[in-house]
């Protein structure tokens, strides 16, 4: 199978070598399925959209489109109590000309953000939506012209809680929706790219956005003109690698838009599918790292997910295009990617895809639906690369149907065909003499990057008050907050003396608890 057949047998060897230094530890896992609803029983629950809240419920949307209208409704799933609330109408929104076309969707910053066009087929404007569970505040944005060439989800992103960038034919706007104004930043020769190519911009997990100026010439391949999350010029970046004459830099809405070991990854779908990936960081405020990795084995392959697997290492789920039917492979690599950029495991999943969610420091699953049954693998880092599989009839489907999943604590939800599932992932580590230690706790941040003036959530998986002291990236400490005995626990973001923090990297480390790790959490403007 490629180079994987050729890479297989040593590695297999080297790693086994490497889990047998961990014998000492073996983890205890055990995936069951606690909870079962169907969505649409006893009555209809329509739903276009489902995204997680920072309770770990989960809020279902949807959104129904008229002549000159939106209308939204919505439900929850309600973690703690098993049940699933009424459907109610959130809000309409009208003064629209014609009938709006969804471009894009995100959950950033503690908000879930749609952006339309409208109207459909000769676009004249944009309606930007954001919802915060049932709250909903929205703007129509009717004075920039844009032509029926106009694509949404490339020239489109959320830049902050109220600020949005819009790649124009002649200008790159920035627009405040909380005032409801608007300022151009770039324009002119500038601005414009080469007009064979899509104007493009990316917002990063750091507060910066981007926007990509693609000349086509051989000596300045493309430049970055970096801006902070207020709109403030930063550098600009020209990538001369040729690489960046074969590809087009990818959309920031997924599910990843956030650090990986303090560095992010932008997909690069080129010439041959998505046959790279940019792995990000900023190593000085006024730089931008850059390090180009090819698919892991096959040009072929398209990238689907990307995750933290404990302290240092990363999986990625691809699909290669160039296999019969089309196959999912998984890889793991050691962070950061460049300097290993060879696999060192992968496990092949057939034409099924696999849903890959984090559990914890320690646990990462990979769930899939087949036809009449799930199946939840646990890959752990203390005895990896062995697999904790477990299965779980489940109603008859077609497998093409789509899947959703998500995951909070020590709960792994998916929901599939009009139903939801919900399964628990009980893990514990006993010695070699099976005498048991205290299983491992987790702490975790929501939003993340968060904004100054918004509100930040603790989360600890040890249900029980315990003090949690913040750190800015010099040591200094600026806070103390206190969780409850839920483990939880909301900050806004202000120091002891009650002013408000500066942007930058904080560290929120629990007091007197050496079993619970460090978060690191961002705060921007």
């Amino acid at each position: 199978m490629k180079a994987k057949d050729v890479m297989s047998g040593v590695l297999t060897v080297i790693l086994w070598i490497a889990v047998s230094g961990l014998c000492a530890q073996q983890p205890q896992i055990d995936i069951s399925l606690a909870n079962y609803l169907g969505i649409n029983m006893p009555f209809p629950r329509e739903y276009d959209d489902v995204i997680k809240l920072p309770s770990g419920d989960l809020q279902f949307y949807k959104m129904t489109t008229g002549i000159g209208s939106i209308q939204i409704t919505g439900f929850q799933y309600l973690r703690q109590s098993n049940i699933l609330t009424e459907v109610v109408q959130i809000g309409s929104i009208t003064g629209i000309e014609g009938t709006a076309v969804k471009e894009i969707s995100a959950q950033r910053f503690g908000k879930y953000y749609v952006v339309y066009q409208y109207p459909q087929g000769n676009p004249q404007g944009l309606v930007i939506i954001g919802l915060d569970a049932h709250d909903l505040e929205y703007r129509i944005i009717d004075d920039m012209q844009v032509n029926s060439y106009f694509i949404g989800k490339d020239r489109i992103d959320i830049v902050s809680e109220n600020h949005l960038v819009i790649a124009l034919d002649d200008r790159l706007e920035f627009y405040d929706f909380a005032s409801d104004t608007s300022q151009t930043l770039l324009d002119g020769a500038d601005y414009q790219s080469s007009p064979i190519q899509l104007k493009r911009v990316y917002t990063m997990p750091t507060g910066h956005f981007m926007y990509v100026k693609d000349t086509c010439e051989d000596d300045a391949v493309e430049n970055w003109y970096i801006f902070d999350s207020q709109g403030i010029h930063q550098f600009t970046m020209t990538m001369t690698d040729p690489w960046f004459s074969l590809s087009v830099t990818g959309w920031s809405f997924s599910s990843d838009f956030d650090f990986v070991h303090d560095r992010f990854y932008i997909p690069t779908p080129g010439m041959a599918y998505d046959s790279a990936l940019l792995e990000c960081h900023f190593p000085t405020p006024d730089s931008l790292h850059v390090f180009i990795i090819g698919a892991p084995v096959s040009p072929d392959e398209h990238l689907f997910r990307i995750v933290r697997f404990g302290d240092d290492r990363i999986l990625r789920s691809y699909f290669d295009y160039g296999t019969y039917n089309g196959v999912y492979f998984l890889y793991m690599n050691h962070s950061p990617l460049e300097d290993n950029p060879e696999p060192t495991h992968w496990t092949g999943f057939g034409p099924i895809e696999p849903h890959i969610d984090s559990i914890n420091d320690e646990i990462v699953t990979i769930s899939a639906r087949y036809e009449d049954y799930i199946l939840v693998s646990a890959l752990c880092t203390l005895d990896f690369p062995t697999s904790h599989s477990f299965t779980f009839p489940a109603p008859t489907v077609n497998v093409d149907l789509p899947v959703i999943t998500f995951s909070h604590e020590d709960q792994l939800f998916m929901i599939s065909d009009g139903r939801l599932y919900a399964f628990t992932v009980e893990f514990s580590v006993s010695n070699a003499d099976a005498t048991a230690v205290p299983p491992l706790h987790t702490l975790s941040v929501y939003p993340n990057p968060a904004s100054l003036k918004g509100v930040i959530t603790f989360k600890a998986s040890l249900k029980q008050a315990l003090e949690l002291d913040i750190y800015n990236v010099k040591g200094q400490r600026v806070d103390t907050i206190t969780l409850d005995s839920e483990g939880t626990a909301e900050w806004d973001l202000r120091n002891h003396k009650g002013a408000a923090l500066s942007a930058g990297v904080y560290f929120a480390k629990p007091r007197n608890h050496k079993d619970i790790k460090p978060v690191k959490f961002i705060a921007i403007h």
